[in-house]
């Protein structure tokens, strides 16, 4: 069971990895845009949620605590961690934007311990100096780059951003007391309070651009919501059944490796030496990190 538990959480990584590859593609001559996609990413996710209720029975009913905690994961935590990550998509590569964003569990362990006074050991204190480095090595390449400017850093500066925000999604999500519930039944009204946020948004600012999308704009963000909510999230949540949250965390930081071997494959990415250490470093630090929390 647990081998099955392992294969099945590698797969949930490999499945992210590739899905975040597809969203650049509807952008530009497609007619999408950042908040489009951020909006159809949740939106659609909805109907294959809800058959996943359905067939599982599980209770919607919620208390409005519970209510008030869900729009501001759904809005804060989700909404706006998607939207930066699909931002810094279109001003840097994904094998670049994904390994940065996957440093959030650094945010989580800084936030615990600056607002909840938690325990920083040697350990974790090693994990945020490597993880940083790897960081630093990503603003190092695009400092000395001679194509760099403005809005490479600006992408740099949102992927960041998109952890640090996820690090509140999941802080957030343990303090509120909402793990507890149904992942696809706060996953379901996380994407709806998110697909409100992002409509509302979208409309006062004129970004959300729905008539202007191609067949295939469509068509690849359906593909984007199917994988992340109905394949990722349901290999996710048995892989965590049979080895642990813990275990799971671990592996799910195959994720950013694949991000980078499928933007090479798809997008035609290139893999430079600074950012295959760039990756190695941020890799070790979560896992690292990762590891220390397993143990505790």
């Amino acid at each position: 069971m647990k081998k099955k538990g392992t294969i099945l959480t590698m797969l949930s990584s490999i499945t992210f990895g590739f899905a975040f590859t597809l969203g650049p593609m509807t952008y530009g001559a497609e007619g999408s845009n950042p908040v489009t996609l951020t909006f159809l990413r949740n939106f659609l996710s909805l109907p294959f949620l809800l058959v996943i209720i359905l067939l599982l029975k599980i209770d919607l009913k919620i208390t409005k605590k519970q209510l008030r905690d869900l729009v501001i994961l759904g809005f804060i935590g989700n909404a706006i961690t998607t939207l930066m990550l699909n931002m810094a998509f279109a001003y840097i590569d994904v094998g670049i934007v994904t390994p940065i964003h996957f440093t959030y569990p650094i945010f989580v362990t800084l936030g615990c311990v600056i607002f909840f006074h938690e325990k920083l050991s040697k350990q974790k204190v090693l994990a945020l100096i490597v993880a940083m480095s790897g960081i630093s090595c990503f603003f190092l390449s695009a400092l000395n780059s001679a194509s760099m400017g403005s809005s490479t850093v600006l992408g740099l500066i949102l992927a960041i951003a998109s952890g640090v925000f996820y690090a509140f999604y999941i802080i957030f999500m343990d303090k509120s007391g909402l793990k507890g519930e149904s992942p696809f039944k706060i996953t379901f009204y996380v994407a709806v309070a998110s697909s409100i946020g992002m409509f509302i948004y979208g409309m006062i600012t004129n970004q959300l651009v729905l008539s202007s999308l191609t067949s295939k704009a469509w068509t690849i963000s359906a593909i984007f919501a199917f994988l992340c909510t109905v394949v990722a999230l349901s290999l996710l949540q048995i892989g965590i059944k049979h080895i642990g949250a813990s275990e799971a965390s671990v592996i799910s930081t195959f994720e950013p490796i694949t991000s980078v071997i499928f933007g090479s494959l798809l997008l035609g990415e290139k893999i430079t030496s600074i950012k295959v250490i760039a990756c190695i470093l941020i890799f070790a630090g979560v896992l690292t990190l990762s590891l220390s929390k397993s143990e505790s």
